[in-house]
């Protein structure tokens, strides 16, 4: 499964929820009718039918849905700070043992 469809599937879920909420029964018309972009009418079954054989378990399913990780270049740029402070701290540790 994609990330982009995992991504629908936690939308889709939302509304659901957002639907049940007030009172109203999730179904396809209504699930399409509230979406704010095109969703895919086999991702929107598949949350329908999980949904509808247990709310709950739907919820806890979307709940434990990892977050994907960040992008590659968030990643990157983490990790060239984290490198800039390590070399600080080393250059550092140095200039303590040589003036010791």
């Amino acid at each position: 499964m994609t990330k982009h469809s995992m991504h629908n599937l936690d939308y889709i879920l939302s509304l659901c929820q957002d639907l049940a909420a007030q009172g109203k029964t999730p179904s396809v018309a209504l699930i399409k009718s509230r979406a704010q972009k095109p969703l895919p009418l086999a991702d929107i079954l598949a949350v329908l039918q999980r949904w509808k054989q247990s709310p709950q378990q739907a919820r806890e399913v979307s709940q434990m849905t990892p977050s994907p990780p960040p992008p590659l270049e968030q990643r990157v740029a983490r990790l060239e700070k984290q490198l800039g402070q390590v070399l600080s701290e080393l250059k550092a540790l140095r200039a303590q043992q040589t003036g010791s």
